[in-house]
């Protein structure tokens, strides 16, 4: 993302990393032979959730175990991420994340990284390996907007390069090439919490994985940045195939195979594009991003805005840094789910296991204090969430869900 920090100058590196020199402090340093660097750095998470609604014996009902679990409050560890970088130079490394919660472990990003300048007004950055896509973005609160929870949240492997030009101390252009192994099309909560299994869920693409008529995907993206204020467009193609691609559509959305052409088992079309506009300066975080996509049948878009401002605190002996109220709007559509078929159904329906045929639009409200330095953050927030899942000219009116929900959490990142 072409992002100028503070007053326009440029990041450490292009695509975000979220344990990049921006995100959390270097404390821990180990210095090898022949130049070599060893890093550590972690983030542990503690979080409170509770969903709109009563819970407990008597209170949660069947559908509420299907779909969300439970409605009373309850606490988890979210993850603990401990991420190693060795770097074999000023300008080599090798980045790994590892990802360990209470119920099992997993490498959540390991890649290599070269950085670099050739001539000096041009920096470059490649990155071969497991890593998110280059173009995730830094969205300044726990909760995922549901377009980034579809396309850019997990993990891929890839090889990108990227490269940013400067003007002048605060003016960059910026473009890169990628290409990646297809990711494999899963469910994904609309919940904030990972931890609970459930129905209410949108289609995204998973992390990456070894299946069946796998193939590249292309990618590209194009930004401009002057002053702290940034634009940038960015599209990836490729296509699906019949195992964790088709056959997902299929399972997920169960009226997917009445549409024309649903019942056929082979490859289809894939890909997305999108664009965003924003601003990083004095304080201020501003963001608008859209995406639009298309899954062979399945036609998508989706969109959010969001503003925060960081207010600086006196603060005693490290404490109390600052705090951030942000506000975000957003929204996501499916093309043509409510559009009656020849069968007489349409693509979705109120039944929550039809979830990712729905519609939504969801307001976060959030506010964030980074407690002691760089080291401990507070935060909470909400989220109110509206379904939209009604076909008119059925005569089905919307029957939304009862699932705003509430976030408390304590990170430690060292």
């Amino acid at each position: 993302m072409a992002v100028c920090v503070g007053l326009g100058l440029p990041r450490a590196a292009l695509a975000f990393d979220e344990f990049g020199p921006q995100q959390s402090p270097s404390n821990f340093v180990i210095q090898g032979a022949n130049g070599t660097t060893l890093t550590l750095m972690g983030e542990l998470e503690f979080e409170v959730h509770d969903i709109e609604g009563e819970g407990g014996p008597g209170k949660d009902s069947p559908t509420d175990t299907k779909t969300l679990g439970t409605r009373s409050p309850f606490v988890e560890i979210d993850s603990f991420w401990l991420a190693l970088r060795l770097g074999l130079g000023p300008q080599v490394g090798l980045f790994s994340v590892l990802d360990f919660r209470p119920d099992g472990a997993r490498v959540a990003e390991a890649w290599a990284d070269y950085q670099g300048r050739g001539p000096g007004w041009l920096q470059h950055h490649v990155e071969a390996g497991y890593h998110t896509p280059f173009v995730k973005v830094d969205r300044r609160t726990e909760r995922y907007p549901l377009i980034g929870t579809a396309f850019w949240r997990e993990s891929e492997l890839h090889l990108t390069w990227e490269a940013r030009a400067t003007l002048n101390r605060r003016c960059f252009l910026e473009g890169g090439l990628a290409v990646a192994m297809m990711r494999p099309l899963a469910l994904a909560g609309v919940q904030e919490s990972t931890s609970l299994k459930g129905t209410i869920n949108i289609l995204g693409l998973g992390p990456a994985r070894t299946f069946s008529g796998n193939g590249p995907v292309y990618g590209g993206r194009l930004g401009a940045s002057a002053f702290g204020a940034f634009a940038e467009a960015f599209g990836f193609l490729g296509q699906l195939a019949a195992e964790a691609g088709t056959d997902v559509l299929r399972s997920a959305l169960p009226n997917y195979r009445y549409l024309e052409g649903g019942a056929n088992p082979d490859h289809g079309d894939f890909h997305w594009y999108g664009a965003r506009l924003g601003y990083d300066g004095f304080g201020v975080h501003a963001l608008l991003e859209g995406i639009a996509s298309r899954e062979a049948l399945l036609q998508r878009f989706g969109a959010y805005g969001q503003l925060s401002y960081e207010l600086p605190l006196p603060g005693w002996q490290g404490w109390l840094r600052s705090v951030e109220p942000l506000v975000r709007l957003e929204t996501l559509r499916v093309r043509d789910a409510d559009r009656v078929l020849d069968n007489g159904l349409a693509l979705r329906s109120t039944a929550p296991i039809n979830a990712a045929s729905w519609d939504y639009d969801i307001l976060t409200l959030a506010l964030t204090t980074r407690l002691y330095r760089d080291l401990v953050r507070l935060r909470a927030e909400y989220y109110f969430i509206r379904e939209h899942n009604g076909v008119a000219a059925l005569k089905l009116a919307d029957k939304p869900f009862r699932n705003d929900e509430f976030l408390l959490q304590l990170e430690l990142r060292f």
